[in-house]
């Protein structure tokens, strides 16, 4: 039963990155205004590797496909997330507890039901 545990958390980060990939596909606009707004440079470029990093890795991580290293770039997603955040740490809780749940499955791999199991 345990190593279902990995197998959940894959479903729920991975299915969070998949729709909030897509909502940022439906108006890539609008995150290159806040990304402009946040001070980043070429930021029509940075919205583009952020949609596909947030679809592409969230579907690996869904899926359980190769974690070791499709967690990492959404790890780099979350962390610049929580040192831009102009609100505070208060609107920022979300992308820990979601960098948390990264970590958690960088560290234990996979689990069951997944298309690249650990050796």
């Amino acid at each position: 039963m345990k190593d279902y545990a990995p197998f959940a958390l894959r479903i729920g980060i991975g299915g969070l990155f998949i729709t909030v990939g897509l909502m940022k596909l439906m108006n890539p606009a609008g995150v290159t205004t806040m990304l402009a707004a946040l001070g980043f440079f070429a930021p029509a470029f940075w919205t583009w590797v952020l949609i596909l990093a947030e679809l592409v890795c969230g579907a690996a991580v869904l899926t359980g496909f190769k974690l070791k290293y499709t967690t990492v770039p959404l790890a780099i997603v979350l962390l610049v997330a929580v040192l831009t955040n102009p609100t505070g740490l208060t609107n920022s809780l979300k992308d820990i507890a979601l960098l948390s749940g990264l970590v958690s499955l960088w560290l234990s791999g996979p689990g069951a039901l997944a298309l690249h199991h650990r050796k």
